[in-house]
């Protein structure tokens, strides 16, 4: 590589290209993360499906450039999923559930719900105490019952999740990519996750409940969701602690810039509904398919 003339570079975010005569090179700087751990836990699980530098210095990491096949969303999606089911297959491993554990995260999450609820309740309150409302006040106060309904959900759902953890003594690990989404997956001559250096052992949901967070309005997220499980299927408990994740809202501030606001209200309220009508569509789905 040093005998080679570089004959030009551009930058994709915060990766170098460099061009060598007809040959491209991604060099991206090095994290603080122990990446060789990860390839070689990888490597022994005969995960293949993840792009790995041909070249590692303290600084950079250095990889071959590879032409991205022209596929929609909804195909890359697919590939994603499969990908991410094939991981996860070859990965699972059982621990024994820690109870003290256990409740201090059923704990977490309780304490989470109930200062959203607060949160919300005095946000709402105080708007409705106005004269006159800004756009972005009576967006809010439009939409907020949405709010309070995933709040319910979430709560009820934890409580049959906590009542399920109690009784069990063990639960499911897989090896996470930590940040799965599609900015992070490639399809080129092979499917790739890029981007590992968050990889870790966790939940079989977290992936998924990334994914969905992240990419919801982009893809058929039920479509993906039925063909990631008839690959790797959840258990009922896996599958309310997937529910209580993706309905969980996020805390909002209105108050920032008023156009803006109001932008990024309706894609929060948007999210709220894309996730109601998936959890409704897949249950129905789920129970049809269980009486029958």
């Amino acid at each position: 590589m040093k005998d080679k003339t570089i004959s030009k570079y551009t930058y994709l975010k915060n990766i170098k290209v460099l061009t060598y005569n007809d040959e491209k090179v991604l060099i991206k700087r090095k994290k603080k993360y122990d990446l060789e751990k990860i390839y070689k836990y990888l490597d022994d699980h005969n995960i293949t499906n993840y792009l790995k530098p041909f070249k590692m210095t303290d600084k950079n990491l250095y990889f071959n450039y590879l032409d991205k096949r022209v596929l929609s969303t909804d195909e890359l999606a697919k590939h994603l999923v499969y990908a991410l089911s094939d991981l996860q297959n070859k990965t699972t491993t059982y621990k024994e559930i820690d109870k003290d554990k256990l409740k201090e995260e059923y704990d977490n999450f309780n304490n989470r719900i109930t200062y959203l609820e607060e949160y919300y309740f005095t946000l709402q309150d105080m708007i409705e105490n106005k004269v006159y409302m800004a756009p972005s006040e009576y967006l809010f106060i439009r939409n907020v019952s949405i709010i309070y309904q995933a709040l319910n959900y979430a709560k009820s759902t934890l409580e049959s999740w906590y009542k399920l953890m109690k009784e069990k003594k063990t639960e499911r690990y897989v090896y996470c990519h930590g940040k799965c989404e599609l900015s992070h997956f490639i399809s080129a001559d092979y499917d790739y996750f890029i981007s590992l250096e968050n990889a870790h052992l966790g939940r079989p949901t977290e992936d998924f409940v990334r994914f969905f967070k992240t990419n919801c309005n982009d893809t058929d997220m039920l479509s993906n969701f039925k063909y990631y499980q008839h690959r790797y299927h959840y258990t009922e408990e896996e599958y309310l602690y997937f529910l209580i994740n993706i309905t969980i809202p996020i805390k909002i501030d209105i108050y920032k810039s008023s156009l803006n606001k109001c932008v990024e209200l309706v894609d929060f309220f948007d999210r709220l509904k894309i996730t109601s009508d998936f959890i409704l569509k897949n249950d129905k789905d789920k129970h049809h398919y269980e009486k029958h």
